[in-house]
C-alpha cells in the first residue's frame, strides 16, 4: 500500500542529496584550492623579494653613512689642509726670535693635523682635492684603477670608494694630463656634483679646482667644459704626457693651456658605461 502524506509533511519531509552531488562536492572544493595555488605562490615569491629588497636598502643606507661618516671626519680633522695659505711673515720688533709657523706642521697654532699623517694613514696618498662647498676629499693613487673602486681611503670596504687617480700617473699631478676618478653616488658624495657642471651657469659661478700634494704645495685648475659620454671616450686615451695633442682633443681647451686634470664619474642610468667628464686647466 502506498501511504499518502498530507500538504504539510511534504514540505517538512527532507530532500534526499543526490548521490551525484556527494560525490561532486570533495571534488569541487578540490579544484577550489588548486585555483588559489598559483595566486598563493605569487604572493610569497613578491613577499620573499620585497623582504629582501628592503634589507638592501637599509644594508646600503647603512654602508653610505659609514663612507660619509669616515669621510666627513678626515674633512673635519684636515680642513685646513685646502683652506689655509702660507701664512704672511710676522713683524715682531721683540728681541726673541719666534719660530714662523708652518701651516704643514702638525703643532702649530691651531692643531692641525699634517699632511704626512694623511700619508701614514694610507701610503698611497696622493694629495687633496678641494672644490670649495662642493668636493672635499683625499686623493689616492693605486696600483691599479680597480682597488679604489670599493675601498675607502682608510682601508674599509665600502662600495663608495675613494677619489683615486688613474695609476698610471706615477709622477701624481706632476703630469701634464692627470685623471682623477670617483663615483657618482644616490646621496650626493664624492663626485656626484661633476653633474651639475653640465649646466653651463654653474660651471661658470664654480670654476675652481684646488689641489694640495703630499708636500704642501698649491696648484689651481681651471675648470672650462664638461660633458657626458662613455668610458671609450677618446680622453682617456689621450697620453698621460702629450700635453699638445690634450688641447685638441679636449673641448674649448686654453690655448696656452699645457696641464690638465680630468674629473671623471659615471651616471644615474641604467647603462653602465656612460661617463661625465669635467676639464680643467691647470692656471697656477
Amino acid at each position: 500500500m502506498w501511504k499518502l502524506y498530507s500538504t504539510d509533511e511534504k514540505k517538512e519531509r527532507p530532500k534526499k542529496e543526490s548521490k551525484s552531488n556527494k560525490k561532486d562536492q570533495p571534488k569541487k572544493d578540490r579544484l577550489l584550492d588548486r585555483r588559489y595555488i598559483p595566486y598563493i605562490c605569487l604572493v610569497a615569491v613578491g613577499a620573499f623579494f620585497i623582504a629582501a629588497g628592503v634589507r638592501g636598502l637599509i644594508a646600503g643606507q647603512r654602508e653610505s653613512a659609514a663612507a660619509r661618516d669616515e669621510y666627513q671626519q678626515l674633512q673635519e680633522d684636515f680642513a685646513s689642509i685646502t683652506n689655509q695659505q702660507t701664512p704672511e711673515p710676522v713683524v715682531d720688533n721683540s728681541d726673541e726670535t719666534e719660530p714662523i709657523i708652518d701651516g704643514n706642521e702638525e703643532d702649530n697654532e691651531e692643531g692641525y693635523p699634517s699632511l704626512e699623517e694623511l700619508a701614514r694613514i694610507n701610503r698611497d696618498f696622493n694629495g687633496w682635492i678641494s672644490v670649495r662647498d662642493l668636493i672635499e676629499y683625499p686623493v689616492v693613487r693605486g696600483s691599479d684603477n680597480v682597488k679604489y673602486v670599493n675601498t675607502t681611503f682608510t682601508g674599509n670596504q665600502n662600495s663608495a670608494g675613494a677619489i683615486f687617480m688613474d695609476y698610471r700617473h706615477s709622477n701624481g699631478f706632476d703630469e701634464q694630463i692627470c685623471i682623477l676618478y670617483g663615483h657618482h653616488t644616490w646621496d650626493g658624495t664624492m663626485f656626484a656634483p661633476l653633474a651639475r657642471y653640465l649646466d653651463p651657469a654653474f660651471l661658470q659661478r664654480n670654476p675652481n679646482i684646488t689641489i694640495t700634494t703630499p708636500e704642501g704645495k698649491y696648484i689651481t685648475y681651471r675648470i672650462f667644459a664638461a660633458k657626458q659620454t662613455d668610458a671609450w671616450d677618446e680622453a682617456y686615451e689621450v697620453g698621460i704626457s702629450d700635453g699638445a695633442r690634450a688641447a685638441e682633443v679636449f673641448p674649448n681647451a686654453p690655448g696656452n693651456a699645457s696641464r690638465f686634470l680630468l674629473l671623471s664619474t659615471c651616471t644615474r642610468s641604467r647603462d653602465a658605461d656612460e661617463r661625465i667628464l669635467v676639464y680643467a686647466a691647470q692656471v697656477g
